[in-house]
């Protein structure tokens, strides 16, 4: 079945997303959405901005925040959140993305520099308009030790090098994220402060044999978990929704949409079975911090 709730979306307030919010929120009145949140990476920018939009659902506040856990990065949905306090914080906590971009990536060039790889063209980075893993991948395919440092590790996209490059201590381009990010304790606390939920984004993401660690890390922080997130497997959304009720938390479901052309392109949540959609609807209909009723 296709849902019509959609609780992950991106504007073109987050670096890859590539619709406006008034554009997206037009599309999620054509596919018969209800339920929506736009959650930009670490700001809410986009709810300020708002103007006409035909959009009749329900909009709750949200944003998909980074936040470390222990040496971990994480991707934590937050929801209906009261805007003002929240964004005040979001603006002085992560500052612009190409502040945080150009941090982490100064900080690829020097670990680049100290296992002895040469970065090629990197006057060609721009922090506003690329992501910092993204540029180094890009940059380090240009040359032959480049590739075959890549080949070495799997990496195969910019989204392995982000992983492993953040995530994993004995990878050799390891950095604490703590250079540009929070501790999850810190954003737990201004979000319930202000009367919003936290939620663990597409847990899987993180690697599906550690999933049981994964959950584990995020438990004491979290209010729920984002079970279905495109594409995911009718497997892993079951895994996912056994596991919130095990442990009394929250569901949610999004299909991560950023308005590119192949991927993460769809509004549309399909694979949700009944029973979950309205125990989604449970909890959202309770929400007060709503920009569209």
């Amino acid at each position: 079945m296709k849902s019509k709730i959609n609780l992950h979306i991106h504007s073109n307030d987050s670096l890859d997303g590539k619709e406006n919010m008034e554009t997206v929120l037009d599309r999620c009145e054509e596919q018969g959405l209800e339920i929506v949140s736009i959650t930009d990476h670490n700001t809410t920018d986009a709810y300020f901005n708002l103007q006409n939009t035909k959009f009749s659902g329900k909009l709750i506040t949200g944003m998909e925040a980074d936040a470390m856990i222990g040496t971990k990065t994480y991707d934590i949905l937050c929801f209906d959140f009261k805007l003002e306090e929240v964004s005040s914080w979001t603006k002085d906590q992560y500052k612009t993305v190409d502040v945080r971009q150009q941090k982490i990536f100064n900080k690829l060039l020097e670990k680049c520099e100290n296992i002895g790889i040469e970065v090629p063209n990197t006057n060609s980075y721009n922090a506003k308009t690329e992501y910092a893993h993204g540029a180094l991948f890009r940059l380090l395919k240009e040359t032959k030790k480049g590739n075959s440092f890549l080949n070495k590790y799997d990496i195969k996209t910019q989204g392995d090098l982000y992983r492993l490059g953040t995530m994993n201590e004995e990878f050799p381009l390891y950095i604490d994220m703590h250079l540009v990010w929070p501790g999850i304790e810190e954003l737990r606390e201004i979000i319930h402060k202000n009367g919003g939920k936290l939620f663990l984004a597409h847990p899987f993401r993180y690697g599906k044999k550690e999933i049981e660690n994964i959950l584990e890390n995020c438990l004491p922080y979290i209010d729920g978990i984002e079970i279905n997130n495109n594409p995911k497997t009718k497997e892993e959304i079951i895994y996912l929704y056994n596991y919130a009720k095990n442990h009394d938390l929250l569901i949610s479901a999004g299909s991560d949409y950023h308005g590119e052309e192949d991927y993460h392109n769809k509004l549309a949540v399909e694979g949700l079975e009944e029973q979950m959609e309205q125990e989604i609807y449970s909890w959202t209909k309770n929400c007060k911090n709503l920009i569209k009723k």
